[in-house]
């Protein structure tokens, strides 16, 4: 697990702006990573991207150090000065951790989202695309995917939502599944313009309310530039505040937003919103004011009949799904240390396979050479059946021979590491030794 290495800027450290000023673009990211692979003297290298993180990890170069392809790369990356101190480095089993948590979703913003896996295997592809993976990053990649995988489907740690325009967005969406009707959103924020994208996107029909036509008119033009051409989402109508005031229209959702410093609304619009929903939905419509101070009165809504959801009940919501997420976190964190357990069990007896093949065949040679010995002097009288009896008891003495240094070298490996494998076999079997550096050296 010793050769990885990550260095990353992420929504930890840097600011938006800063990660936005080192990402690469696709046009020219593949040979630039060609580039940056040679130059910094990585055996391999992958580039990921995404809104929040960019991060360069790599596997050195037989005889070059992290600290050198680190320094390398910051320099041909950030340049000196100040640009250096968003980034962070993991080496090791370290930088395998963190992207096992990467992938997990729980080294991110919104813990456990679930977007991150999907661009990890797309940063992984890329690189195999590009010829800049070597096969050990591979493997070390492709098991965080797999733990993040059993991190989603074992706990639910990415379920919920935290994001309040989300959770406005799901309550209304669930609202227009089981009463069919358009949403109105009320105030052109960004608290709505979130909501009237989500929405749009599901296909609930949308009325877009605003003091001034133009905003609202050009909200519904970029929505439906952004989201339309992937869907079938109907078109979205528009409605001057006054209007929508003096003739409520049938809806069956409402989404307040407008930053007015008192209620937008009165108590007759109230009671008109609830009879026209009633009259031609069958059902009163679901307030939702998210407006500090309140766009609607709560007094006013419950006498018109309405059930309305102010920012006291959305950020519980919010606090809830947190709290529930939390909880997930720490059971997704025993499972990340079981993966990374049986990955490092896997790597270790990996980088010893060759050393125990060796073992088992010393033995094989050293007794099947003294058997022979016999077989020519004390032993030269037997038969042919007790010559192939003895040639077998022989190979099956080997294996139980050699299995006692064979399971301390696995647990030396997986317990030490290299280092002490290497200092197993100085003592024990220096020719080996010397044929696995000669190997490492040829890769």
């Amino acid at each position: 697990m010793g050769n990885c290495c990550v260095v990353a800027a992420t929504w930890r450290y840097a600011s938006a702006e800063e990660i936005a000023q080192y990402t690469l673009p696709a046009s020219r990211r593949a040979a630039e990573m060609r580039r940056l692979r040679q130059r910094i003297g990585a055996q391999g290298l992958v580039y990921l991207a995404t809104c929040n993180r960019v991060s360069f990890i790599f596997s050195a170069e037989p005889g070059t150090t992290f600290a050198s392809c680190r320094r390398e790369l910051l320099r041909l990356v950030a340049g000196a000065g100040a640009a250096r101190r968003v980034f962070r480095t993991w080496e090791g089993e370290g930088a395998v951790e963190h992207l096992y948590l990467v992938a997990s979703g729980l080294d991110s913003a919104q813990p456990g989202e679930r977007e991150i896996r999907g661009q990890l295997r797309d940063a992984l592809d890329e690189a195999i695309a590009s010829r800049t993976v070597d096969s050990d990053l591979r493997r070390v990649i492709e098991s965080a995917l797999r733990a993040g995988k059993r991190v989603h489907r074992e706990t639910g740690v990415g379920a919920g939502r935290t994001s309040l325009s989300e959770i406005a967005a799901d309550l209304l969406s669930e609202r227009a599944a089981h009463s069919v009707g358009p949403v109105a959103l009320v105030g052109v924020a960004a608290m709505t313009e979130t909501c009237t994208e989500r929405l749009h996107s599901r296909g609930v029909p949308l009325i877009l309310v605003n003091r001034t036509a133009g905003k609202a008119e050009d909200l519904a033009n970029r929505t439906a530039e952004a989201v339309s051409p992937r869907s079938a989402a109907p078109a979205i109508e528009t409605m001057g505040l006054e209007t929508f005031r003096a003739r409520p229209p049938a809806v069956t959702g409402v989404l307040f937003s407008t930053g007015a410093p008192e209620p937008v609304v009165d108590r007759p619009c109230l009671f008109a919103l609830a009879r026209a929903g009633e009259a031609q939905l069958g059902a009163a419509p679901l307030v939702v004011d998210m407006a500090i101070p309140a766009d609607v009165a709560p007094g006013d809504a419950r006498a018109a009949g309405l059930r309305r959801i102010g920012m006291d009940q959305i950020n519980e919501l919010a606090q809830q799904t947190l709290r529930d997420r939390l909880e997930r976190t720490a059971e997704a964190r025993v499972l990340i240390d079981e993966e990374l357990d049986a990955f490092r069990e896997a790597m270790a007896t990996r980088s010893v396979a060759g050393a125990i093949r060796a073992i088992g065949a010393k033995y094989q040679d050293s007794l099947g050479t003294n058997l022979d010995r016999l077989l020519q002097s004390d032993l030269k009288g037997i038969s042919e059946g007790e010559r192939a009896a003895l040639r077998e008891w022989t190979a099956v003495m080997a294996k139980r021979l050699s299995h006692l240094p064979v399971v301390g070298l696995r647990a030396v490996a997986i317990e030490i590491g290299q280092d002490g494998v290497d200092a197993f076999l100085a003592a024990a079997a220096p020719e080996l030794l010397e044929s696995r550096r000669a190997a490492d050296g040829a890769k």
